[in-house]
C-alpha cells in the first residue's frame, strides 16, 4: 500500500501547466495536472489506456472530441482510449484536477 497528500502535489508553474506524478505501477499512474488561470492543455489520446480526472480545486473547460463540457470541483470525467480531451482553466482562480491513467487489458 502507499499513502499521498494529494496537497503535496499541487504544483504551479506561471509559464505552463503542470503534470505530478506521484504513484506509478506496471498498469496504472495517479497525477495531478494544475492550472493557473488561462493555461490549458491541448487535447490528445492516450492509445490503449482509460483516463479518469476528478476536478479537485477550481473549475474550467473540457474539451472532449470537439464538444465543450464545463466543470466544478467535484465533477468527474472519464476518457476512453480513442478520446480526444483537453482541458482549459478559464477561470479566476487555480484549477487542480486527480487523474488516473489505467492500461486496458
Amino acid at each position: 500500500m502507499d499513502h499521498q497528500a494529494l496537497k503535496a502535489f499541487r504544483q504551479f508553474d506561471e509559464s505552463r501547466f503542470t503534470k505530478v506524478d506521484f504513484m506509478k505501477n506496471e498498469h496504472s499512474t495517479a497525477f495531478t495536472l494544475n492550472f493557473l488561470p488561462g493555461q490549458s492543455m491541448k487535447a490528445h489520446s492516450h492509445p490503449g489506456k482509460e483516463l479518469y480526472l476528478v476536478v479537485i480545486e477550481g473549475s474550467g473547460t473540457f474539451t472532449v472530441d470537439g464538444k465543450e463540457v464545463l466543470a466544478t470541483r467535484g465533477d468527474v470525467l472519464f476518457g476512453g482510449e480513442k478520446d480526444r480531451i483537453g482541458f482549459e482553466n478559464n477561470g479566476d482562480n487555480r484549477t487542480t484536477l486527480f487523474g488516473t491513467l489505467t492500461k486496458i487489458g
